[in-house]
This record gives structure tokens, sequence and C-alpha cells, in this order.
């Protein structure tokens, strides 16, 4: 079974989708019900149920988080994705608090130098951003790059760490 909450945010309404196992996804406002709903029956092979059971201890850390009263989340996850990517967002997870890398140093990180196009798609299919800071990978050149969020997201993500670094 899995478990939706939505919840408002400094940044916009959220979505957490868990099983029981720990986090599956987290989704802003701009995904549909009906999206995150086809994802889960993609991944997961199930809808979802509105609950909070599995959720309580993620909906805290990722609002003391964007409250700039925690630097990391630790909750329980499922990391559905290609071994590739996981690759990738387990390297980006290393990326200390406050600090930025381009999608070319992430490409590196994870012994693959000429796949910055790869991590790229790896940040744009992240399940569980904010546990997988892909917000902090911007391009070579200083700019921000994109983001699933939004851009404005991603530099108010940016600010609330150089702020409380």
């Amino acid at each position: 079974m899995i478990k939706s909450v939505r919840f408002q945010s400094p940044i916009g309404f959220l979505s957490i989708l868990a099983v029981k196992q720990g986090v599956v996804k987290i989704s802003f406002e701009n995904e549909s019900m009906k999206k995150r709903d086809k994802w889960c029956r993609k991944h997961l092979g199930m809808g979802i149920v509105e609950g909070t059971d599995f959720t309580t201890e993620a909906k805290n850390m990722i609002l003391n988080y964007l409250s700039g009263k925690r630097k990391s989340l630790n909750f329980p996850i499922v990391h559905l994705n290609t071994l590739f990517r996981k690759r990738v967002l387990e390297a980006e997870r290393n990326i200390p608090y406050g600090q930025t890398r381009s999608y070319r140093e992430v490409a590196k990180m994870v012994e693959r130098p000429k796949a910055f196009r790869a991590v790229g798609s790896a940040n744009a299919n992240n399940p569980l951003p904010l546990y997988y800071p892909c917000h902090r990978i911007i391009n070579a050149n200083g700019t921000l790059g994109g983001f699933g969020w939004g851009v404005d997201v991603k530099q108010y993500l940016l600010d609330l760490e150089a702020k409380s670094f």
C-alpha cells in the first residue's frame, strides 16, 4: 500500500509517497495526483491511498530542512531507479550542505567523465529531491541550469543553504 500526504511548505505544496519500507517519491505542487498515481502504478504496481502512516517522519524532517533547522534528510527510502542514476544521486548526497557542483564534476565523481548529460537526466528523473539534493548541481559556467520544481525553487534552496551554512 502506498500512502500519500500533501502539505504546505515554504516552497509550496509538497507530497510524500511512501510504503512501509520507506519514502519512494517526493513531489512538488506542479505534479498532479493523476501523474503521481501513474508513476506508482508503473514503478510499484499499485495506486495511492491517502494516509500518513509512513510519511510523518519524512514530512517533519523536510519542514525542518526547509526552515534551516536541518542540513540533511535521513528517513528510510526505497530508491526506484536505474543503477547509473542511483550512483549519480548517491554521489550528490555527498556534496556538502551549502556547496554546489557542476554536472561535469558529478560525472567525474561517478567515474563517467563524459556522461554529464546523463547526470542531468538522472537529476531530471530524481524521485526524491531534497533527500538527493540535485538542486546543488549547476552548470559549469555557474548558472543554475534546470530543476523540476522550477528555477525559483532551486534558487530558494541554494540561498537557504548559503545563509544556514
